[in-house]
């Protein structure tokens, strides 16, 4: 593989935080006035109420006097709710849905209107990772909207999820966790840490699980994983600190493809049907390696991040889904095989920096990416031999293996090296103490060199963009605050969109426009953020009208609405975190119709109360309920998806070093479609209950 490129970016990035240091070393020994200090705040939860910085944002700006809408879950939202996916917890963000998981292999959620946002681990945006990984290895997760291209590159308009890991703390700590659950299944987990030595300047972390689950549906497959995640900081002196990191994730899954909806939107068969085969399975691997370096001074910060990610995923054999058909009630399935490998190098460098111009204070960040990664992608199709499947009273054949299928043919066997290099830059302006001015534009350049070998060619595609992002806070008073933001983004299309004349198509390109108003209620312990936006995408691709073979980049969708997002704590031990998102999409070139999967309406919230507060010491309960409004399941808006309400409660007991977490899910049993794509479905989890028990020391 070609990687001399890659490596003089690092090569490059590696000056720039060399140079850097040296810079604020010696700017601290020639300050003759002392700017104000650039704080870290550690702290990041309050009940479920977010403080202090967030990661997503890649400075130091808090959310205060960020002029975007971003949502923090925090751990103690976690460890209440007890999410069993990263949907579970995403989903609780105003305006934001389940959009599938692209049959078993990765995440995909929409936010505002629009699918495919990217899911990025500690900040980095990656081409080929697995979103739906272990959630006790999160210290929270982040979610922003709107169009945001400006700190991490290439991205659809409807904004960005962040998942934060865990890392290692001076202070020593240990925690053993057992999860059981209905279905059955079971969990035990390990997070384990502290100082190595005797000043805590070397210091580790240890995040360790199993889990073990029988599926809700006729599988013969059980979901098994295995992930161990360790780290290790060392402070090299007081301004420079390295860290070390790994994970790695083993995990087979059943291989779900879902069902159908019928041209009543009504789901096709039971809850347990099984459309692919009882026997087929999804085999995942991922293994990522990296480290961070931070330096800290008065006015300075710097992270010079690198990682790099192996992951391989296996379809061995399995009966690919492949159409409905509502007059016979039939099912109709292909033999299909397919295996994936990648790997990817990603690096990050990113500076902050305070200083005063005409008595104004600025907060200027510069950063740098560079991506490399290399795929492999091969499968097989039999199409000769037809498999249907009655969806009311299905018979399940023996699955068969590449061997029994001569006429099988290789459908795809591709290598694709992709390089994307960006660079941006930012200012927080306070024009006023409460007046703040943003602005930022990023360049970014990326190269797609894409090898077909059942078609022999071979292509290289260049995409490239220039993203601007501008926004503006007012503080009324310490408690409110309003702002609006213009941002753009910018994703390049994918390989198969190729124009007539041989050329990629033209990127998507998004652009944003967002008014909203920021409250603090109940002495500054509950927080409230509203919006109202308006989003477009441009260059979406569409059938080329003279050459069906083809593509162009003609097409626009746009998406508006409104939405509420509420976290805090209203009274002494009652805890509330919710939202409410109204979203109206049209696909322009399509009669305006609405765009697939997306609800107008939404709505979520989850409360605890602390018994203690009525004389039942340790105890607390909980309660919440999520509302998934009515959407469309086709691009023809013909079917339509019932909206639903699913409640869920809990009951809780804490006490000394001891947690006790029993919670119900789907408590009314609901039969609802979870994402849509044509008349294929995922259906939401059935009703379950889950025993969770923690110790810490």
């Amino acid at each position: 593989m070609k990687v001399s490129n890659f490596k003089s970016s690092i090569s490059i990035t590696l000056s720039a935080l060399l140079t850097t240091s040296l810079l604020a070393d010696e700017g601290k020994s020639k300050e003759t006035e002392k700017l104000n200090d650039v704080t870290i705040v550690e702290k990041t939860t309050s009940y479920y109420k977010p403080v202090g910085k967030v990661e997503i944002n890649r400075t130091n700006i808090g959310l205060e006097d960020s002029a975007k809408s971003i949502q923090v879950f925090n751990e103690d939202f976690l460890f209440d709710y007890q999410p069993q996916t990263l949907t579970d917890i995403v989903t609780m963000s105003s305006n934001t849905s389940f959009s599938g998981d692209n049959n078993g292999r990765n995440n995909v959620y929409i936010i505002r209107g629009f699918s495919g946002v990217p899911v990025l681990r500690d900040g980095f945006n990656l081409n080929n990772a697995i979103t739906n990984t272990e959630i006790f290895n999160f210290e929270r997760v982040e979610v922003l909207k709107g169009p945001d291209s400006l700190q991490y590159g290439e991205a659809n308009p409807g904004g960005l999820i962040n998942l934060v890991k865990k890392k290692p703390q001076k202070e020593n700590h240990g925690e053993i966790q057992l999860e059981a659950k209905s279905n059955p299944s079971f969990s035990p987990k390990i997070d384990v840490g502290g100082a190595i030595n005797s000043d805590g300047s070397l210091r580790y972390r240890l995040v360790s699980s199993y889990l073990y689950e029988e599926d809700t549906k006729d599988f013969n497959v059980d979901t098994k994983r295995v992930f161990i995640a360790p780290s290790v900081a060392y402070d090299i002196n007081d301004h420079h600190t390295v860290t070390f990191m790994t994970e790695y994730l083993d995990e087979t899954t059943p291989a779900d493809y879902g069902t159908f909806v019928n041209s009543k939107g009504e789901i096709v068969g039971d809850k347990n049907l099984v459309t692919s085969s009882p026997d087929a399975e999804f085999d995942k691997t991922q293994q990522i390696i990296g480290f961070d370096i931070t330096s800290t001074f008065d006015t300075w910060d710097s992270n010079f991040r690198y990682r790099y990610i192996d992951l391989s995923r296996d379809n061995d054999s399995i009966y690919n889904v492949s159409s409905y058909n509502e007059a016979t009630n039939q099912i109709l399935r292909y033999f299909a095989t397919q295996h994936f490998d990648s790997d990817e190098h990603a690096a990050q460098f990113t500076i902050n920096k305070e200083f005063k111009i005409a008595n104004m204070r600025n907060r200027v960040s510069l950063g740098l990416d560079a991506k490399r990664s290399d795929t492999e992608t091969n499968g097989y199709f039999d199409t000769s031999i037809p498999y249907y499947l009655n969806a009311s009273n299905p018979v399940y054949l023996s699955l068969t293996s590449l061997s029994d299928h001569p006429a099988a043919f290789e459908y795809v066997n591709t290598n694709t090296i992709t390089k994307s290099l960006g660079g941006f830059i930012q200012d927080h302006l306070n024009i006023t103490d409460d007046l703040i001015f943003s602005a930022g534009i990023r360049y970014d350049k990326v190269k797609s060199e894409n090898l077909n070998r059942v078609r022999a060619t071979y292509k290289e595609y260049n995409s490239s963009a220039y993203t601007p992002q501008f926004g503006l806070v007012y503080k009324i008073t310490p408690q409110t605050s309003v702002y609006t933001n213009f941002s753009k983004s910018f994703n390049p299309q994918s390989s198969t969109y190729i124009s007539s004349d041989g050329e990629l198509l033209d990127p998507e390109e998004g652009k944003g426009f967002e008014v909203g108003l920021k409250q603090k209620l109940f002495n500054d312990s509950f927080t409230l953020t509203t919006a109202l936006f308006k989003i477009e995408k441009e260059n979406v691709a569409q059938t080329d009208p003279a050459n069906a073979l083809y593509y162009v980049a003609s097409g626009k969708q746009k998406s508006e609405g409104f939405e509420v997002d509420l976290a805090g704590e209203i009274l002494p031990g009652w805890s509330l975190i919710g939202s409410y998102g109204y979203t109206k999409t049209k696909d322009v070139d399509n009669s305006n119709n609405e765009l697939t999967g997306v609800p107008k309406h939404s709505a979520n919230f989850f409360t605890t109360y602390d018994l203690g507060q009525v004389g039942l010491k340790n105890m607390y309960v909980g309660a919440g309920a999520r509302f998934l409004g009515t959407r469309y399941a086709n691009t023809n808006n013909t079917i339509k998806l019932e909206s639903t309400v699913i409640y869920n409660a809990m009951l809780g007991y804490k006490k000394d070093n001891w947690k006790v977490n029993l919670s119900l899910k789907n408590i009314t049993d609901e039969l609802y479609a979870e994402t849509a794509s044509t008349s294929r479905v995922q259906i939401g989890e059935p009703r379950s209950a889950m025993l969770t028990v923690s110790y810490s020391f």
